[in-house]
C-alpha cells in the first residue's frame, strides 16, 4: 500500500509539474516565445522525471519522501541505501558518503575498485550488477537474444564473456555515432575519455557552458537544453499543424504531431510502429515534393527558364522572376 501511495504521488507530482508545452490557439499565443520561457519549461519537465525516479526509489526503500524537494529526497534515500548496506556515514559530505557507499557495495559484489577514479568504480560496480543478474541459463539466453548474439553450445563464464563483450560493442558504436554527428574524433580514446570528449562537443554546440561542472552536472545542464529545443520545435510544429500539445510530454507531443501529419498527407499509420509510421510519412512527403518539382519543370519550361539542380523553393523563385520579367517587358510593349 505505501508503494501504490508513493507511486500515485509521483504520478499526480508529474501531471502537475509536467505541464511543459505552453498553452497555445490562434488567438492567445504569441509566436515570439522567448528562449528563457522554454527553458524554464524545459527545466520542470526534468524536475518531474527527477521527482518520478526519486519517488520509485523510494517506494522500493521503504522510505516516504512526501513534500520533500528532491535534494532532500536525494539526501534521504542516501541514508536509507547506507543503512541497507550497513554504512554509517553520519557527518560526512555527500561526496564522501557517496564514496563510502560505493565501496560498500563494491565489498558486497567482491569487486576490487582500489585505485580507480569515482566513474571507473562506478562502472566496475555496474559490470559486476549486470553480470549478478546473469545468475541463470534463462537470463543468460534471454539477454544473448536482446543483444542478437549467439551462445549456443558456450560455457556460462564464455556466454557471459561475450554477452559483456557485445554491450561494449554496442555502447562504442554509439558514442562513435554520436562523435560522428558531432564531428569528435574519439579514436583510442577509453570510454570514459570519448564520453567527456563527446559531452564537451555537445555542450558547445548547444550554447552552454559546463565549465567546472561535474560529471552529472554537466550532463543534467545538457539535458535540460536539449529539452528546450526539442520543445520549441515541437511548439513550432505544432503551430504550423494547428495542433493542440498543452500538458503533453515531449514524447507524448511527438505521436500527436505524428498522427496530425500522417493525416495531413493522406496517410494511414493505423497500427503501425513509430519508425515504420515515420518512414511512411517521410515517403509521402517525397512524393508530394516529386510531384510539385514535375510542375515546377513543366512551368519552367515553358518560360524558357533552366531550374537544373536547384531546390523547389529556388525553383520557384527563378519561376516568380522569370514570370515578372515576362509581365514587364509585355506591359512595356504595350506602351510603346
Amino acid at each position: 500500500m505505501k508503494k501504490n501511495k508513493l507511486l500515485g504521488l509521483a504520478i499526480a507530482a508529474m501531471v502537475t509539474i509536467s505541464s511543459i508545452v505552453p498553452a497555445f490557439a490562434t488567438d492567445t499565443v504569441s509566436p515570439d516565445a522567448t528562449t528563457s520561457q522554454i527553458t524554464s519549461e524545459a527545466k520542470q519537465a526534468k524536475e518531474a522525471e527527477n521527482l518520478a525516479k526519486l519517488t520509485a526509489r523510494a517506494a522500493k526503500l521503504g522510505v516516504d519522501i512526501t513534500g520533500l524537494t528532491n535534494e532532500q529526497a536525494r539526501e534521504k534515500i542516501r541514508v536509507a541505501v547506507a543503512l541497507k548496506l550497513g554504512v554509517d556515514i553520519t557527518g560526512l559530505s555527500k561526496e564522501d558518503a557517496n564514496a563510502k557507499i560505493q565501496s560498500a557495495r563494491a565489498t558486497k559484489l567482491g569487486v576490487d575498485i582500489s585505485g580507480l577514479s569515482a566513474e571507473d568504480a562506478k562502472a566496475k560496480i555496474q559490470a559486476a550488477l549486470e553480470d549478478k543478474k546473469l545468475d541463470t541459463t534463462e537470463k543468460i539466453s534471454a539477454k544473448a537474444a536482446v543483444l542478437g548474439i549467439d551462445i549456443t553450445g558456450l560455457s556460462t563464464e564464455d556466454a557471459k564473456t561475450k554477452i559483456h563483450a557485445a554491450i561494449d560493442a554496442k555502447n562504442l558504436e554509439r558514442l562513435t555515432k554520436k562523435a560522428t554527428e558531432l564531428g569528435v574524433d574519439i579514436t583510442g580514446l577509453s570510454t570514459e575519455d570519448a564520453k567527456i570528449k563527446i559531452q564537451t562537443a555537445e555542450a558547445a554546440k548547444l550554447g552552454v557552458d559546463i565549465t567546472g561542472l561535474s560529471k552529472e552536472d554537466a550532463k543534467a545542464k545538457i539535458k535540460v537544453a536539449v529539452e528546450a529545443k526539442n520543445l520549441a520545435a515541437l511548439t513550432e510544429k505544432a503551430t504550423k499543424l494547428g495542433v493542440d500539445i498543452t500538458g503533453l510530454s515531449n514524447k507524448d507531443a511527438r505521436t500527436k504531431l505524428q498522427t496530425a501529419e500522417a493525416a495531413k498527407l493522406g496517410v494511414d499509420i493505423t497500427g503501425l510502429s513509430k519508425e515504420d509510421a515515420k518512414a511512411k510519412i517521410k515517403a509521402a512527403i517525397e512524393a508530394k515534393k516529386q510531384v510539385v518539382t514535375e510542375k515546377l519543370s513543366e512551368n519552367a519550361t515553358k518560360l524558357g527558364v533552366d531550374i537544373t539542380g536547384v531546390t523547389n523553393k529556388e525553383a520557384k523563385e527563378k519561376i516568380k522572376e522569370a514570370r515578372e520579367a515576362k509581365k514587364a517587358a509585355k506591359t512595356e510593349s504595350v506602351a510603346q
